[in-house]
């Protein structure tokens, strides 16, 4: 049977620019985005003896460690985005959804 492709979903403009600004809150929304992911990782099958599975385990301590790393790494992320793509090159911003 064929493995279905994972739809890869890229985070929205106003997390990239709330990580690009610094943003207060940027990584609570950043772990808010990541969320699924984190747990999809920490979880793994458990297997019977005979091979078949009986369930799932969702380890909270390898969940935590993952949302401590990309807390972590968010300043690095700034960092490389701004030397990659804004180091001389002119910046043309876009202001949108100014209500909020």
């Amino acid at each position: 049977m064929k493995r279905k492709a994972k739809r890869h979903i890229l985070p929205n403009e106003k997390l990239i620019l709330s990580i690009l600004n610094a943003a207060s809150g940027a990584p609570e929304h950043a772990l808010a985005f990541y969320d699924g992911y984190i747990r999809e990782m920490a979880t793994d099958p458990v297997y019977a003896a005979d091979g078949t599975r009986t369930g799932y385990l969702y380890d909270e301590d390898l969940a935590q460690e993952l949302r401590v790393a990309l807390s972590q790494s968010l300043p690095v992320v700034r960092e490389v985005l701004i030397k990659r793509h804004f180091t001389n090159r002119p910046v043309v911003v876009v202001l949108t959804d100014l209500a909020n």
